[in-house]
């Protein structure tokens, strides 16, 4: 179920990522959360939660969660 208010919880992030991932993909950056209600090592934890209950191989996913209050690392999307 999608977010009535515009923004995914990180359970729903995570089940669309869980999602994706059937079609390849492979790389996820985790970005714009919010000040107020997240912060970026619970929004990962959470993600990583629901990838582990829907039986998702960890060894097959690159999960990162870009920083709030400075520029991220850069990365190669080749």
């Amino acid at each position: 179920m999608l977010a009535k208010i515009g923004h995914l919880s990180n359970g729903e992030a995570g089940e669309t990522i869980s999602k994706l991932i059937t079609y390849g993909l492979k790389d996820v950056l985790l970005i714009h959360l919010s000040k107020e209600n997240n912060v970026p090592e619970i929004a990962y934890e959470s993600v990583m939660e629901k990838l582990k209950v829907q039986d998702i191989s960890l060894e097959n996913i690159n999960l990162n969660v870009a920083p709030r209050d400075n520029p991220s690392k850069i990365f190669n999307i080749l």
